[in-house]
């Protein structure tokens, strides 16, 4: 098992060739060069600039720091859809529908990354991250149980996280966000569902979106390492 980083907030390493993990701006001094002596090749930040000015990345000007946001502002149908989203499923649907070139340049950054395993990390780590961690997974063949297993364990890593923002919203706001708050299993497996309704499946998916089956095989072999 990894050791997490001093300060790290949800980190985790679910294949040999990837880390997840909330944002970095929590990390000590000491967190910092422990995750870089992980010898990562890349970092991959989800978040848009507005989350970046609030929690500045701490590892910006690195050789292994690259900024991708999932969601895109001037998208229009994506901010429709989440803005009736009534919980997870619904956004991760959204996600997968809306932002799939998204998802593919994302996929793309990680299988271009100089040498070494790869980091993914956006807020919380746990919807943006959660995703594009459950996707990877889904291409190396892991069985869904341990998908849903590795998405879940963000409910116990963000109990402290979501309890400190809670005391900072007003009863109304966060009776609309508590719904987005939890990581319940079934909401990523909803996310993979999604994939054999609409799609045959991931591979299928990608490659409708410009992710050849050669990128999928490539990237397959370097998170398994």
């Amino acid at each position: 098992m990894v050791s997490v980083p001093d300060g790290a907030l949800n980190f985790r390493h679910p294949l040999p060739g990837l880390y997840r993990s909330g944002n970095l701006s929590r990390l000590t001094e000491r967190g910092q060069a422990e995750l870089l002596a992980l010898g990562l090749g890349r970092i991959v930040d989800l978040r848009n600039r507005a989350e970046r000015e609030v929690d500045a990345p701490p590892f910006l000007g690195r050789t292994e720091y690259l900024n991708l946001p999932l969601l895109p502002y001037r998208n229009q149908a994506l901010n429709a859809a989440s803005a009736v989203a009534a919980g997870n499923a619904d956004f991760y649907r959204t996600y997968l529908e809306h932002a799939a070139n998204h998802v593919t340049v994302v996929l793309g950054a990680l299988l271009d990354a100089p040498p070494g395993p790869v980091l993914i990390h956006c807020h919380a780590g746990k919807d943006r991250t959660g995703l594009i961690a459950a996707l990877c997974l889904e291409l190396c063949g892991t069985p869904r149980g341990q998908i849903a297993g590795d998405y879940a364990a963000s409910g116990l890593a963000l109990v402290d996280f979501y309890a400190e923002w809670r005391r900072r919203k007003v009863p109304g706001a966060w009776a609309r966000e508590a719904p987005f708050a939890v990581s319940r299993p079934v909401d990523i497996l909803a996310a993979l569902q999604y994939l054999d309704t609409q799609w045959n499946g991931l591979c299928a998916y990608l490659s409708a979106f410009g992710f050849s089956s050669r990128e999928q095989g490539r990237l397959r072999a370097r998170l398994l390492m």
